[in-house]
């Protein structure tokens, strides 16, 4: 097995491994390793892995609590709750038409996993089960590296912020507001700190995400005209990295020091399905 780094050694944001024999993927070894390189990387791929759904959860539940979607069962193509499905297949099996606002576009917004939720994404799975003959890149910005960037006295004055997160704020950007009272119960506006430290590496990192509405405490326009600033520093392309996919890719990211964003492709003509299985944060 050969762990390399994708924007090299001294930068150490994002990691292929390759060479990993899939019989070993779910060993207690296999596992440990996966979580230091995570911790040092953010964004890690593996490379020629085949996984079955059971493979993906149980590899999940090495890391933590499973989520499951808030989503009514009319709008899942996928029975199991712990996965979604990204990607442009619909609940019927068939190509989604690109004119149709849907649930997933907001996928397309920079964005943390499930930061709408009091017990947000911590690590998130992402299996490449079918993919279009140019798949589009997935592109990730290291909000450690952004935060690290900040001059110290900035860095002063953001310490301490709470911003109020809400999924209906997020989708509303992409045009997407069908939402059931029963989903709607199930994500109340959250409060999450804008500036966090990793349990592991000890790093602080800006926390953002599509779903931000607003700070806490401040004048919503000022808070918001905060949080657009502060998006477009976190991706400026020395922090961004975009990753170009391989059939039989397994991406693994750490959802408490990254963004990222899907990017458009030929969604109307080509299949693209990838298995989602997100891992939340401790109690």
């Amino acid at each position: 097995m050969l762990i390399e780094a994708i924007g090299g050694p001294a930068r150490r944001f994002g990691a292929v491994v390759t060479g990993l024999d899939p019989a070993s993927l779910l060993s207690d070894e296999t596992s440990d390793l996966l979580a230091q390189t995570l911790a040092d990387y953010a964004v890690v791929a593996i490379r020629d892995q085949a996984l079955s759904d059971d493979q993906q959860l149980v590899l999940a539940h090495r890391f933590g609590p499973i989520h499951e979607s808030i989503l009514d069962a009319s709008r899942r193509r996928l029975a199991d709750r712990r996965f979604n499905d990204v990607g442009n297949v619909d609940v019927s099996g068939g190509l989604k038409r690109a004119s149709d606002p849907g649930y997933g576009d907001a996928n397309l917004l920079w964005h943390a996993d499930l930061s709408f939720l009091a017990r947000p994404a911590r690590v998130t799975l992402l299996s490449a089960r079918a993919l279009p003959p140019e798949p589009p890149p997935t592109e990730y910005a290291d909000m450690r590296a952004a935060w690290d960037a900040l001059p110290p006295g900035r860095q002063a004055a953001l310490e301490g912020l709470e911003v109020e997160h809400s999924v209906f704020v997020q989708r509303a950007k992409c045009g997407f507001a069908d939402f059931t009272e029963a989903e709607r119960s199930k994500a109340p506006p959250v409060r999450h700190p804008l500036v966090r430290r990793h349990p592991a590496s000890g790093r602080r990192a800006l926390y953002l995400s599509s779903s931000a509405s607003h700070v806490v405490g401040w004048p919503e326009d000022e808070g918001r005209a905060l949080l657009e600033e502060l998006v477009a520093h976190a991706t400026q392309p020395a922090f961004v990295l975009s990753y170009a996919w391989r059939p039989r890719d397994l991406l693994i990211w750490d959802n408490s020091v990254t963004m990222h964003r899907a990017t458009p492709f030929e969604s109307a003509t080509h299949r693209r399905e990838l298995r989602w299985t997100a891992v939340v944060e401790a109690a």
